[in-house]
């Protein structure tokens, strides 16, 4: 890349995302990292490997965790992105649950439109399809949008924005609901896309936001989804407030135990809906156990000792001569493999699911992906899982691996040996 380019690639952010206050108290510096899902192919290792700084800010106005230097989108999305939202069985379940919930709580009619901001492989669209709805997917990159595609479900590749939303309401109309899963706190360019939204959306019709919760981030020391593709850690405060500047209203909150705890917003224009109570109970409990300092800082110093705990624990296993390798590369797993310093000299190779990610090495630190057949074939004794938000179901898939004789750990929010 060059110098222009990487002076292009990213910057740093002085003000709040959603209420652009400029008081932003720094709680935790993970250090400089690699775009978390920027795995490398055999031919990239040699290249120059850009790192980016890596730290959590709380905005003190209005309560928001970001980080506070955001890379290009188009480095992190469109170029090879190899996420896919297909992959375990319990998402699969848990997207077309979310489809059921809207249809059968807010009144939705069959064939109504339902638009999916960020729809990735489009396995959400795929459980409103299956209801009886028209969908429609809208996700920048190229390869998720394609293999959507490929599998039924229209889909525009692009980033959502206003001028996106207009296109689409000259084609298609209004939409009786919008989502936007794991994708509204990586989005910069945030006002643009809620304005599309609120331009697409009809008189009755309902957003449904969903991320994973601030609160669940402090609360269970969940530092590794902190990484560039997620520019801010939503909570029920902020959301709230920055809501109402476009005409909306959050009427409904309910937490979700996926990704190690989510919040979903249920979202409409103002007066539309009935406020639930649920609302006010998240705000009374993150007024409580969120937004202070305090606690913010006895959370980064928490992390600090788990970064020891952890280290400390494969030290000491690999001195004994034992082999460890990682199960799983999701984007959070590099977050924690980068900022704990954990290479191919600990973890001898990582295992995957995900055919795009195997042969390549992960981010950072270099350690070649393979099948989780690899995994049986090695016989190592431990299996790191990266991915522990899905430890149950990936401990039952490699039950093989146990009856070997192999120990899974898991590494969040305190490292444990099963």
């Amino acid at each position: 890349m060059s110098l222009l380019g990487l002076l292009q690639s990213g910057k740093y952010v002085t003000q709040c995302h959603m209420c652009r206050g400029s008081d932003l108290f720094l709680v935790l510096d993970l250090g400089h990292h690699p775009p978390s899902d920027a795995f490398l192919k055999p031919g990239q290792l040699l290249d120059q490997e850009v790192n980016y700084p890596l730290r959590l800010v709380s905005c003190k106005r209005c309560g928001l965790l970001q980080i506070d230097y955001v890379i290009h989108p188009e480095i992190l999305f469109q170029r090879d992105y190899p996420y896919e939202s297909s992959t375990t069985k319990t998402g699969r379940e848990h997207y077309y649950s979310m489809a059921e919930d809207i249809y059968s709580n807010y009144s939705v009619p069959k064939g109504s439109l339902a638009i999916d901001i960020g729809s990735n492989v489009g396995v959400l669209l795929q459980g409103f399809k299956n209801l009886g709805y028209k969908v429609l997917g809208v996700d920048p990159s190229e390869t998720a949008g394609q293999k959507a595609i490929d599998n039924g479900i229209d889909t525009i590749v692009d980033f959502f924005n206003e001028e996106v939303a207009d296109k689409i309401h000259q084609k298609y109309g209004s939409a009786k609901v919008i989502t936007a899963t794991n994708c509204f706190g990586h989005i910069f360019e945030l006002d643009s896309t809620v304005r599309g939204m609120a331009r697409l959306l009809s008189k009755n019709g309902v957003i449904a936001v969903e991320s994973p919760y601030a609160l669940d981030l402090i609360n269970n020391l969940e530092y590794d989804t902190i990484y560039h593709e997620h520019i801010c850690y939503l909570s029920v405060k902020p959301m709230k407030d920055y809501l109402k500047r476009f005409g909306l209203e959050l009427f409904d909150v309910k937490k979700l135990p996926i990704h190690g705890g989510s919040m979903r917003y249920y979202i409409g224009f103002k007066g539309k809906h009935r406020i639930k109570n649920s609302v006010n109970v998240c705000l009374a409990d993150e007024e409580k156990n969120l937004y202070s300092e305090k606690k913010l800082k006895n959370f980064a110093s928490k992390v600090k000792n788990q970064r020891m705990v952890l280290l400390d624990l494969i030290m000491n296993l690999k001195k004994q001569g034992k082999t460890i390798v990682g199960i799983s590369a999701p984007a959070k797993g590099n977050t924690l493999l980068n900022y704990c310093k954990l290479d191919a000299n600990y973890l001898d190779f990582l295992t995957e699911k995900t055919q795009i990610k195997i042969g390549r090495y992960s981010p950072g630190m270099h350690i070649p992906v393979y099948s989780d057949d690899h995994l049986l074939k090695k016989k190592p004794d431990y299996a790191l899982i990266l991915a522990w938000n899905f430890a149950d179901e990936i401990m039952k898939n490699l039950s093989e691996f146990k009856k070997q004789g192999g120990k899974f750990i898991i590494p969040i929010p305190t490292p444990k040996i099963i």
